[in-house]
């Protein structure tokens, strides 16, 4: 498993064993501001920004994807929680700068997306 992989799985099972709550993925909803994840969350475990320049995209991100115009930026905000108590990332995505959340994806701990 490559380091990346290790630290996120290896954060969500130390804040499980210490009891730190890592949110449910559904407590996380389009509309919400970056104000109020900021105040509820903390800060994002992971951030990353993509320019969209094509229609193929894998990972969680890959259903959202149609909706993000040609060229525009995405934002993507990602933090340690559950899914039916399975430990991933929810992913938030802005585009351009947005305040509010735009669109919403799970990434299950060890998921490897690959293109065909």
């Amino acid at each position: 498993m490559r380091r990346s992989r290790i630290i996120p799985v290896l954060l969500t099972a130390a804040s499980l064993a210490c009891g730190v709550d890592v949110p449910a993925h559904g407590e996380f909803v389009v509309g919400m501001s970056r104000a109020e994840i900021s105040l509820r969350y903390g800060e994002p475990a992971r951030t990353q920004v993509l320019t969209k320049s094509g229609d193929s995209i894998w990972g969680p991100i890959e259903s959202f994807w149609p909706d993000v115009p040609m060229g525009a930026t995405v934002e993507i905000w990602a933090f340690q929680s559950t899914l039916d108590g399975q430990p991933g990332q929810t992913e938030l995505y802005f585009i351009d700068d947005a305040d509010t959340v735009d669109g919403i994806g799970f990434h299950i701990e060890g998921a490897v997306y690959e293109s065909s």
